[in-house]
């Protein structure tokens, strides 16, 4: 419907813009003829000087001419300006029959003047706000088609668009003046319309992007929530499945007589209830807001030794092939950061380094300065990341898709927690990373 609606405004506007210009045309071309006109009385003054300094005569035009209109009297308002109406056209034909009459005299004894009427011409466009030039002009016979005089230069070509003006109906005669494009004009006529239009459009066009961006994000989350309500069921089914299934075994089926199946049976409850346990505080700390307060407990931790406890852990509960090697330049070096939040971080970055590699693992975890920033890289040679999926691998419930793979359990919280924390500590996180090539974190954090 937003599309149709801005579809039609857009059809309606070009309409209007169109029906505008040709408006501004057909009156620019109106001007542009009443410029000529004007030109043409211009030019014939200028000849009746010239022929006046050339004699001392006297030189009379005698004009007999006889009107006729309806004088009949009448007090009604209509009759009134109807009146006034005879006599302006009147008034107005007089005018033209002493033009003509004065051309035809004035021409008789001295040619038209092509370049002076070129010049007057040009004047007059820009008294009037046209922005046009005047090629050539020429003095045609309509009955003939003939060129009578012309002021085009003999080097310049001919021109084929024009404006006529017929100043002489007796004879035929009349001036067809070649001019550059109007266009010019015209869109500077319209200059307030068409920017206020194309803004509008601007704006409506942006506002709409906008929408559907909004909109497809929406959708992308809404689809990652329910991935994450998906994933979270089915890894807390997991050991509420297991705990329910030893507690069943030692009431309906008389393990707990025997104290090494109780305490196994036993065992077996406790690690799920605790790993249970684990999944529910896991969900809650990195569900958090961005914009939620958190206090850090900061203090210089050395890397070194956090480096090999983080490695020392991962090894135990991988059920993988691991080789973590690490290196920290100096080797006292230090940062400034929630040594708990930073054990978190450090801990998620391996545990998907892990998670996304095949089943022998080799992570390098490399510690260096930066000017006044401290340069922690975690990279492995597992699957990798397209560079389409690294848009959005911070984002909240993201999990990079792995095709039919259902082998790596998450909720998609564990990156997004790890960027939120850096960014708390003032600190960036980047990636760099191609399928199939594995995949580099850089940290960079204030040095301690």
């Amino acid at each position: 419907m937003i599309i149709v609606g801005l579809s039609a405004l857009f059809v309606i506007n070009l309409f209007s813009l169109m029906r505008l210009y040709n408006a501004i045309t057909e009156e620019t071309v109106k001007i542009a003829l009443l410029c000529i006109e004007e030109s043409d009385i211009e030019e014939i003054e200028f000849r009746l000087k010239e022929i006046s300094g050339r004699s001392d005569d006297e030189q009379h035009i005698s004009i007999f001419k006889a009107f006729t209109f309806d004088v009949e009297a009448s007090e009604e308002e209509e009759d009134k300006s109807e009146k006034s109406s005879q006599i302006l056209d009147v008034f107005g034909q007089l005018m033209k029959e002493v033009r003509l009459v004065a051309h035809q005299y004035i021409d008789s004894i001295l040619p038209v003047n092509m370049q002076v009427l070129d010049s007057l011409i040009a004047s007059n466009f820009k008294n009037k706000g046209i922005s046009a030039g005047v090629f050539y002009s020429e003095l045609v016979d309509l009955n003939t088609g003939r060129v009578l005089a012309s002021s085009r230069p003999a080097t310049m070509q001919t021109k084929t668009a024009f404006y006529q003006y017929e100043f002489d109906t007796e004879n035929k005669l009349a001036f067809q003046v070649y001019t550059t494009s109007m266009t010019g004009s015209v869109l500077k006529r319209m200059s307030g319309m068409l920017v206020s239009t194309l803004l509008t459009i601007a704006l409506l066009g942006y506002a709409f992007g906008y929408f559907i961006r909004v909109v497809i994000r929406q959708k992308t989350l809404e689809e990652m929530k329910r991935d994450f309500t998906n994933n979270m069921t089915h890894e807390l089914n997991t050991p509420i499945s297991v705990a329910y299934s030893a507690i069943d075994t030692l009431i309906h089926f008389r393990q707990g007589e025997s104290r090494e199946k109780r305490a196994k049976y036993l065992n077996i409850c406790l690690e799920q209830l605790t790993r249970l346990r684990d999944m529910v505080e896991h969900i809650l700390s990195m569900s958090m807001d961005k914009n939620t307060t958190i206090d850090l407990n900061r203090s210089n931790i050395e890397l070194m030794p956090l480096f090999d406890r983080i490695a020392g852990q991962q090894k135990l509960k991988a059920a993988k092939n691991v080789e973590i090697t690490w290196r920290v330049q100096p080797a006292n070096l230090t940062v400034f950061a929630d040594e708990t939040h930073l054990d978190n971080i450090i801990n998620n970055l391996l545990d998907n380094a892990i998670k996304y590699s095949a089943d022998n693992v080799k992570i390098d975890v490399r510690s260096y300065t930066a000017g006044d920033r401290c340069i922690i890289s975690i990279k492995d040679d597992g699957v990798g990341i397209s560079k389409e999926n690294q848009k959005h691998i911070f984002d909240k419930f993201y999990r990079s898709p792995q095709g039919n793979r259902h082998n790596v359990k998450g909720f998609g919280l564990g990156l997004f927690y790890v960027k939120t924390m850096i960014e708390r500590h003032n600190g960036e996180i980047t990636v760099k990373s191609a399928l199939n090539k594995g995949a580099e974190f850089i940290i960079k954090l204030p040095i301690g």
